[in-house]
């Protein structure tokens, strides 16, 4: 292997290994399968250079110039036939075939001119081993030569034709390609340079890189995914090769200079002072010779249109630092958005309950409909899931998944350019689609980074615009609230002026909230000034006290309670006052209690002339009979006997009735509600044993000590069970448990009796399984008279009703015919120490 063999094999070892690295990029994609036999073509053409090179035989190197000329007609062939994978990506190979069948034949021809004595008529090998053999061509070489020229300028013009028609990756390869072929005549130009002067060994030595740089621009413009555009390739290019040599030569001027002014004075040393001095020269001119080298690349390509990363990001932060709706936050966006990529079409969607639904455009337009994807839409899922832009250019060019297969028919069916995703803390909070550039040109790298950018800067802003719209819309609503609210709300902040007087609180007062809203409380009526001053002052709340309020020349009866409210610190920001006109109620409270009266009266009295009616019958008609049968005996002892015991019975009902009309104060003592319950099961024990009735006793509650008289409780408890046993024929169960409650939400004057500042009940729960009470009965039970029993008047129930209500407590019933009946005594707990309560 000489010195011209080998750049050659190199060259070829590097081709065919980045063929293979294209075809493995996408193996199913047409234009990587051209490039992979153009690498091979080249290839073949390599290799027969590097035969005829190294050839120790006339008619081997002859032989090897043959086939590298027909290689160098295949290559345009191929050539030919990556622009039409390129241009027609859909068709098969046999299609391709068919639209390159004129190539085909021309290269048919030309393998069987090349093979004659017509196109070459021998070789000459050189004597010396580093030279090249010298061919000598017949006059088929001029033939050969107009035909490969001629071909060569088709194919350029085909490939300027076709990028003037097409746009986005179709473009962009293109373009790349034709970039590879500008270059390769760049370097073809140089090297005749050169070798001019250098002679035709050295021409021969850099001519296989030049190949390798020629492919090396088109597998980058084919096999890479994010693709850069050619003219932002070609300007960095320029402007780096500019910035490489001003820096070299400001270095080597500056080190000229310093070594012809040391050497004379320090000879030994000039050569460290030159070096170091021209780097720290260079170091202070890279910055604006950095910039000089990009404004002339940037005038060398006025045409090609880029993003200007800066200027956007500074518009998108303006609209990011202006707390606005989200509706005008997404359109400046989007505007903005347009401007910088040169798109018609924006479409940002953002999530909801059915999917990611589109919020701008606001209203289906031709460009851009309704745009709904469901939560695990393939286009969803890729963003979510790669968390980078999906454009349908790269998509087109790598190896697909069947997922990313249905985003690119999805793509393409919508006319998709690029999706984005807009995450906020890597949670998806909108996606943001793009149609193609106006220009045609792709969405490359610069832009697709710039998009990212602005994607992340407009999820801040859209919470931002989200939280201000709700703090809108909250205040918009409060403020409808308040002011339709049937109860009047006033409040002041910390420093006593008020804050919120609300139309309720207007008719309540009669005042207007003009002339007190941001005004000292002393302007409120008396009752409710001291009631936000004391709240205000201790922050304890206050509830349900009824104050009385003029109001005009009415007065108002009004229900009051306040309470301070705090900050997320804690602090206390002022207090608040709702107050309730009960004025009516009062009233309806006061006819509902006369209609009680009355009701009671009429129900009382029937009762009454019911219960005594019968034993005053009895007595008149004994009475009757006795002038008659006055002499017989048996006949005096019957009426003596029923004489004193229809008169116990009518004493009896009338003590029911006072004790229901007046009922004796109760003298509320300590005492532990077990202990009378037990006595209580005591007294019953013979009963229930006689009538098999099982006993389940659960005293749940850890703390049984109330305020009560022993005795009426026992009673209580006795009318209870003697209620549950009747229900019951024989056999059964009776459940007895006890529990606390808490009662801040019960009705009623529970925790009021005494004092006692409770807010738990004792709750006595005494449960039977026997017949039940109908439904349409169950509202009676504690009326007077009233009873489901053959005997018995009725009062019994009431007479309990009472003694719980004397004890500040209440009684809840529940039942269900042949299910049973559960009676709920609830009394108002007092935690006393077991000292207290044997001292009571």
């Amino acid at each position: 292997m000489n010195s011209i063999t080998a750049p050659t094999l190199i060259a070829l070892l590097v081709q065919l290994g980045l063929g293979g690295a294209v075809f493995q990029a996408n193996p199913r994609r047409r234009s990587n399968q051209c490039f992979l036999l153009l690498s091979l073509t080249i290839g073949v053409w390599l290799g027969s250079l590097y035969v005829a090179f190294g050839a120790t035989s006339a008619g081997v190197a002859e032989l090897a110039i043959r086939q590298a000329s027909v290689a160098g007609v295949a290559i345009l062939t191929v050539f030919n036939l990556l622009r039409l994978s390129i241009r027609h990506r859909e068709d098969t190979w046999r299609d391709l075939v068919r639209r390159s069948w004129p190539w085909l034949a021309a290269l048919l021809l030309v393998f069987v001119l090349c093979q004659t004595d017509v196109f070459l008529r021998g070789v000459t090998l050189a004597t010396d081993s580093s030279a090249l053999p010298r061919p000598m061509y017949g006059p088929g070489a001029m033939l050969y030569s107009a035909y490969f020229t001629i071909a060569t300028v088709t194919v350029v013009f085909l490939y300027g034709r076709d990028i003037k028609n097409t746009s986005g990756g179709e473009h962009a390869e293109l373009s790349f390609i034709l970039a590879g072929v500008a270059i390769a005549f760049g370097l073809v130009l140089l090297g005749y340079l050169v070798g001019a002067n250098l002679g035709r060994g050295v021409l021969a030595w850099f001519a296989p890189f030049r190949t390798v740089l020629f492919t090396l621009v088109i597998a980058y413009g084919i096999a890479t995914r994010r693709i850069m555009e050619v003219g932002v390739l070609l300007r960095r290019t320029i402007g780096y090769s500019v910035l490489t040599a001003y820096v070299l030569a400001v270095y080597a001027g500056v080190w000229w200079l310093i070594i012809l002014a040391f050497r004379p004075v320090l000879p030994e040393f000039a050569q460290a002072v030159a070096h170091v001095s021209a780097a720290v020269v260079i170091a202070f001119a890279m910055a604006p010779a950095k910039g000089v080298s990009q404004k002339l690349a940037d005038r060398l390509f006025l045409g090609t249109r880029r993003l200007d990363f800066r200027a956007t990001v500074s518009k998108a932060a303006a609209i990011l630092r202006s707390v606005t709706t989200l509706p005008e936050l997404l359109e400046r966006f989007a505007k903005t958005v347009v401007e910088a990529v040169d798109t018609e079409r924006v479409c940002i969607l953002l999530p909801t309950r059915d999917g990611f639904t589109q919020r701008y455009p606001f209203e289906a337009t031709a460009a851009c409909g309704p745009v709904v994807l469901a939560h695990t839409d393939v286009i969803i899922e890729s963003v979510r899931t790669g968390q980078e832009p999906l454009a349908a250019d790269e998509l087109h060019r790598i190896r697909l998944t069947p997922q990313l297969q249905e985003v690119v028919r999805r793509m393409d069916a919508d006319n998709i350019a690029i999706a984005i995703g807009i995450f906020s803390r890597d949670h998806l909070a909108g996606v943001m689609l793009l149609g193609p550039r106006l220009s045609g040109r792709i969405y490359g790298s610069d832009e697709q980074n710039a998009l990212q950018v602005l994607c992340g800067q407009l999820a801040v802003a859209i919470e931002n615009a989200e939280l201000f719209t709700e703090v809108q819309n909250a205040k918009i609503y409060n403020e409808t609230l308040l002011e339709n609210l049937t109860t009047g709300v006033i409040a002041a902040s910390g420093d006593g002026r008020v804050t919120v007087f609300n139309r309720e609180a207007e008719q309540i007062t009669g005042l207007a909230a003009a002339s007190v809203l941001e005004q000292p409380i002393d302007r409120l009526p008396t009752d409710l000034r001291d009631t936000l001053r004391v709240t205000l002052a201790t922050g304890e709340r206050q509830e349900n006290a009824e104050v009385q309020l003029a109001a005009g020349e009415r007065e108002i009866i009004a229900r009051v309670s306040s309470s301070v409210f705090h900050g997320e610190d804690g602090n206390r920001l002022g207090a608040l006052v709702v107050l309730t006109d009960v004025t009516a109620v009062k009233r309806l409270e006061e006819q509902i209690r006369r209609s009680d009266r009355l009701a009671s009266l009429g129900t009382l009295s029937a009762g009454m002339a019911h219960e005594i009616k019968n034993p005053l019958v009895s007595i008149k008609t004994f009475t009757q009979l006795l002038p008659e049968r006055y002499h017989d005996s048996d006949f005096r002892e019957t009426f003596s006997n029923l004489i004193g015991h229809e008169i116990d019975r009518i004493d009896s009902l009338v003590n029911q009735l006072l004790r229901f009309a007046r009922p004796a104060k109760p003298l509320l003592k300590p005492m532990h509600v077990h202990e009378v319950l037990e006595k209580s099961l005591m007294l019953v024990g013979h009963r229930l044993y006689q009538k098999e009735i099982k006993l389940t006793r659960s005293w749940d509650a850890e703390v049984d000590t109330i305020r009560a008289d022993a005795d009426q409780l026992e009673q209580v408890f006795l009318n209870f069970f003697l209620n549950a046993m009747d229900a019951m024929q024989h056999g059964g169960e009776l459940s007895v448990a006890t529990e606390i409650r808490t009662i801040d939400n019960w009705v009623g004057n529970i925790g009021t009796m005494n004092g006692d500042d409770t807010h738990e009940a004792l709750v006595i729960t005494v449960r039977d399984n026997g017949e039940g009470i109908a439904e349409e009965h169950v509202g009676h039970v504690f009326d007077p008279f009233f009873t489901t029993k053959d005997y018995g008047t009725g009062l019994g129930l009431s007479v309990v009703h009472g003694i719980i209500q004397e004890h500040g407590g209440q009684i809840e019933v529940e039942s269900e015919l042949a299910r049973g009946t559960a009676f709920f005594i609830s009394l108002p707990l007092v935690r006393f120490s077991d000292t207290d309560v044997v001292a009571a």
